[in-house]
């Protein structure tokens, strides 16, 4: 995952811009005026350094080094803010129980994990780091939309910088799903062609999984708008409480 990710990273705020609507969709959800926030996933830093700006305290981990290094680049006068090199399966070797008010884990990096026990395991680290009442808010492709009908491409993405094609093909054997990107840049016509392994975990099974790790009061959107969930929704938005 890491040089996937290490290669895009000059241009992934080109990809990925600043979402306003997840910081809308977390401040709406998180009223705690002094709460620490823990970012897993966090690229290059935007919605942390929008929550810092807004008061919280921030921790943003990546297992990209470059992602990290451009998160504090954006964020280096922001004294609320932190951010690290780390793998997400080991939360609670760096961090303490009950050390945080909300965990974040947006961009579909939940299905990087190879396996539904890998996936098990990190939800119970998220729920051992979080305070009791604590939220866990997370947001993957609604892998029940892209199996059942069918889904190969997803939405293109251009501007005057880039031009991002993602195709998705299920492997067979491993059940996994080949995630292949083409990254044209248009001021040279470089152009970086990517492959990752993803988890497609359909809705009930990462309901099952939250649900077994003790988390409650669980709900899910179909965007960081709020919308309900439909059948059609490329994105799955869950919220649930430690």
């Amino acid at each position: 995952m890491n040089a996937f990710y290490e290669s895009i990273a000059e241009w992934y705020d080109s990809i990925f811009p600043y979402d306003s609507g997840q910081f809308r969709f977390v401040r709406n959800r998180f009223e705690c005026e002094d709460g620490k926030i823990l970012d897993i996933g966090c690229g290059t830093g935007s919605l942390a350094a929008a929550l810092g700006e807004a008061g919280f305290e921030i921790t943003g981990i990546d297992s990209d080094a470059e992602m990290v290094r451009l998160s504090r680049l954006k964020s280096e006068r922001s004294p609320g803010i932190r951010f690290a090199v780390m793998d997400m399966r080991d939360l609670v070797q760096h961090f303490g129980p009950s050390a945080y008010h909300c965990v974040i884990c947006f961009g579909n990096t939940l299905v990087h994990l190879s396996s539904m026990e890998e996936i098990a395991a990190f939800v119970r680290q998220v729920r051992a780091v979080l305070k009791d009442g604590g939220l866990f808010l997370l947001q993957i492709l609604n892998y029940d939309h892209v199996l059942d009908h069918g889904i190969t491409r997803l939405p293109l993405i251009e501007n005057d910088r880039i031009r991002f094609e993602r195709t998705y093909r299920t492997d067979e054997k491993s059940g996994l799903v080949r995630f292949t990107t083409v990254l044209t840049v248009m001021d040279s016509g470089r152009i970086l062609e990517n492959e990752v392994l993803l988890l497609p975990i359909r809705k009930a099974e990462l309901e099952a999984v939250i649900r077994e790790a003790g988390f409650h009061g669980l709900e899910w959107f179909g965007d960081f708008s709020g919308n309900p969930l439909t059948e059609t929704s490329l994105p799955l938005v869950g919220v649930a409480v430690r």
